[in-house]
């Protein structure tokens, strides 16, 4: 017992001992110890501004105003951290034994700047007892520094530090980069060899933000060196987290992890751009101090996909520059390349054309690089393709999409796709393809079910615009088709020259043509088909714009000496719902053209041997007939009149 009151006597008297000495000395004096201290262990200037006073509760310390603590020499932005008012919680007995072991930091509305200068020095890199003026030492005196202000940090201990309504600025290169506004931090740090905990919430864009993590080894991170850190974030129903090596540099290695119920909120909460729809990355991440990032064994589902992603990032230069290779199963875009839809009066859906909705090319101006594209499926919104292999370079925000191998409606499709955004949006097109099935095409790429057979094709085409509307309407451009054998739905032509006009189908060996395309409207002149008892050809127009046709197609019996009978058949009005209608005043014409002949000509012979004429060289029976004509009328007026 008396070993116990003894102890408690002793304890007694460092209390009060304790608190005597921090009545006994000014607000201002242990204001002054504080900042020498600073300045002793970290090289910068820890200024108080206005009354200094004594803090009792929760712990003794003192109460400032406004207090600033002094930027690297070599920064021009102003002190690095600053604040209207902060309480100091000190614990004294540490104090007199030289140690600097705060129990807390309670800071209202501190202002901090992070600033990364050109050469890659940071301003939060704190070198104690030395000034801004002091000449570069010799290699062995920066050993012997940097073993100082290790000894002198491991000898400062933070247990507990508060921001409220804080502000944190990151500059680099002279140029500022962020700007957090309302931040709110809480840093634990019982002991100089215990890990340290963050928490911190912030509403940057909007929505709140909050993180918590974990330093295992405070100090060598203050040192410039790597610790093990644990870190999670969550906003707007999502979560990322990260457990890996981290750095000041700023560098890390580890593993991300991203997941997120709503794509879209979380990612603007994060001020980033909106994915509908859940939203789930992971991978193996790297990043150096050298500003190069890494991905491994990288994966990603959005929008209703799931990819495979290793990418290299160089961060250095005007915009990062990217080689990466993605792959996937199945790919499926949201939106589609059909013309948009409207409701018509009779309450049915009818076209409307082609969208007018803005078309944002914006990603183009991200990134440049390379990327390596693979899938053994694509849905583009209503046109499904098959194996795909392509690759798409990226610079100053024109894209250079080459598809090495693109299984496309039963056949292959090859080429390049170019779209620029350096001044506004414009593509152009060089492509070939190979056995495609003409109808799976026409109805994924223009509604039209009426042809069948297989098409080898090669076309080209540019346009500019920033809608698809406008793309469609501005399209010029040049490309040849030819088919095999194949069938055109709703004509039949051989019922139609026998003069059935109640449709069927027509089936034909062959056909070709080729065409231009001028300000958005397609022109062809040289259709040619091929049928078993027949030929036809074709000439017109279609309005790739307008989503209209204006066409003739001419189907021919085929006789000994040329066509026997042809009977010309008119497309036109929408592309959706056309007009077809044969020509029978042209078709009864040019089958019975060498009867009309024939028949003129034996009325003229009967006329002229009435009359007696005899045509004079050169002249015509019709004319010699108006001779005839005239002089037998004047002879009559002359008769009429009295004369000879």
């Amino acid at each position: 017992m008396k070993v116990i009151r003894g102890i408690l006597a002793a304890v007694a008297l460092l209390a009060v001992a304790a608190v005597v000495l921090v009545v006994a000395l000014p607000g201002e004096k242990i204001a002054k110890l504080a900042a020498d201290q600073v300045k002793a262990q970290t090289g910068r200037e820890l200024a108080f501004e206005g009354e200094v006073g004594i803090s009792w509760f929760p712990v003794l310390g003192v109460r400032t105003e406004a207090v600033t603590f002094a930027n690297a020499a070599w920064s021009e932005q102003g002190p690095m951290f600053q604040a209207e008012s902060a309480v100091i919680g000190v614990d004294v007995m540490a104090a007199m034994g030289g140690d600097i072991r705060i129990k807390t930091v309670e800071l209202v509305a501190p202002d901090v700047i992070l600033e990364v200068a050109q050469d890659g020095r940071a301003n939060w890199e704190l070198e104690a007892g030395r000034g801004a003026a002091s000449a570069e030492p010799t290699e062995p005196a920066a050993e012997a520094s940097s073993t100082e202000a290790s000894s002198a940090l491991s000898r400062i201990t933070l247990e507990r530090l508060v921001l409220s309504e804080a502000r944190v600025r990151y500059v680099e290169n002279g140029a500022l980069v962020q700007d957090i506004a309302g931040l709110a931090l809480e840093l634990r740090w019982p002991e100089v060899t215990a890990p340290a905990q963050f928490s911190v919430s912030a509403a940057p864009f909007g929505e709140e933000i909050a993180a918590e993590a974990t330093v295992t080894d405070p100090l060598r991170l203050f040192r410039g060196a790597n610790t093990r850190v644990s870190l999670a974030l969550n906003a707007a129903g999502g979560r990322a987290g990260f457990e890996g090596q981290f750095g000041l540099a700023p560098e890390a290695s580890g593993r991300l992890e991203v997941e997120a119920s709503d794509g879209a909120a979380f990612l603007a909460a994060l001020g980033a751009g909106g994915i509908d729809g859940p939203l789930a990355a992971s991978g193996d991440v790297t990043l150096t101090r050298e500003r190069l990032f890494s991905l491994r064994g990288g994966s990603l589902e959005a929008l209703g996909n799931a990819l495979t992603l290793q990418a290299d990032v160089d961060l250095n230069g005007v915009r990062p520059k990217v080689a990466a290779q993605v792959a996937t199963r199945r790919l499926q875009l949201a939106g589609s390349a059909q013309p948009a839809e409207t409701t018509s009066a009779g309450g049915g859906a009818e076209t409307g054309g082609w969208s007018k909705d803005p078309i944002d090319a914006s990603a183009l101006n991200f990134v440049d690089g390379t990327i390596s594209f693979a899938a053994e499926e694509m849905d583009l919104g209503g046109i499904v393709l098959g194996k795909t292999r392509a690759t798409v370079e990226i610079e100053n925000a024109r894209a250079v999409a080459t598809i090495n191998e693109m299984a496309a409606f039963g056949g292959t499709v090859q080429g390049t796709f170019v779209a620029n955004n350096r001044n506004g949006l414009s593509v152009r097109g060089d492509l070939t393809a190979a056995q495609i099935g003409l109808k799976p095409f026409l109805s994924a790429t223009a509604d039209i079910d009426r042809f069948t057979g297989s098409a080898d094709a090669r076309g080209t085409f540019l346009s500019s615009g920033n809608t698809l509307d406008a793309l469609m309407n501005a399209m010029s451009g040049e490309g040849n088709l030819s088919v095999g054998r194949g069938t055109i739905d709703g004509i039949d032509l051989d019922r139609l020259l026998r003069g059935d006009v109640t449709g069927g189908t027509t089936v034909f060996d062959n056909m070709a043509a080729s065409w231009t395309i001028s300000e958005g409207v397609l022109s062809n002149q040289d259709l040619v088909m091929g049928l078993p008892r027949l030929a036809a050809t074709g000439a017109g127009t279609v309005g790739l714009g307008l989503q209209t046709i204006d066409y003739l197609f001419t189907p021919q019996v085929r006789g000994q000496d040329g066509p026997a009978l042809m009977v010309p058949v008119k497309i036109r009005g929408s592309w959706h719902n056309p007009s077809i209608v044969p020509d029978l005043e042209a078709a009864i014409k040019s089958g019975f053209q060498a009867d009309l002949d024939a028949i003129e000509d034996s009325v003229k012979e009967a006329v002229q041997g009435e009359l007696g004429l005899q045509a004079e060289e050169g002249q015509s029976t019709e004319d010699a007939i108006k001779d005839k004509l005239e002089n037998e009328a004047k002879k009559g007026l002359l008769n009429l009149l009295g004369g000879n």
